[in-house]
């Protein structure tokens, strides 16, 4: 009877270390083409992304626009628009649009638009659930109309990776 006790204790000691050195080791997961440009925007591994484009011009009407993307850590993001005009317009138009990255181009998935009249500051923010695996990134329109001057800044921010 003690030799049977030995042998099964023998048994499944082994069986507990052949187990034990055959678990899987799992490695954090690579962020795949981090650092490439694909049409203008930089793959980037970080919490947001944004874009802040000025005219230049002197007599302008449209100052500034402004895009940005936030990975919001639950499987959305966050994405924030704003036209900034010199002077009080007619109307201020802000579409911003989140695309993602699918075999090598940036593909359209959420559109939102907006319209102000008569005012001189347009800005919207939106949460957005997206599918997790991809890079994101915010292209926005910012448009700026006084009487018949039509002037516009398209700001794009770089391609964020939402796990």
């Amino acid at each position: 009877m003690k030799n049977k006790t030995q042998r099964f204790i023998g048994i499944f000691l082994s069986i507990c270390v052949i187990l034990g050195t055959c678990m899987p080791v799992y490695a954090a997961e690579e962020v795949p083409r981090l650092g490439e440009v694909v049409d203008g925007s930089v793959l980037i591994d970080d919490i947001s992304s944004e874009s802040n484009l000025y005219n230049r011009a002197r007599g302008n009407i449209l100052n500034r626009g402004f895009a940005k993307i936030t990975n919001n850590g639950d499987g959305s993001v966050n994405v924030y628009g704003a036209v900034l005009p010199a002077v009080k317009c007619d109307t201020l138009t802000l579409k911003m649009t989140i695309q993602r990255l699918e075999n090598g181009s940036w593909a359209n998935v959420k559109t939102y638009s907006d319209v102000v009249s008569n005012t001189t500051y347009l800005s919207k923010s939106y949460n957005y659930n997206v599918k997790g695996g991809y890079y994101y990134r915010l292209k926005a329109a910012c448009v700026a109309v006084k009487g018949s001057t039509s002037e516009s800044l398209m700001p794009i921010t770089d391609g964020l990776w939402i796990d």
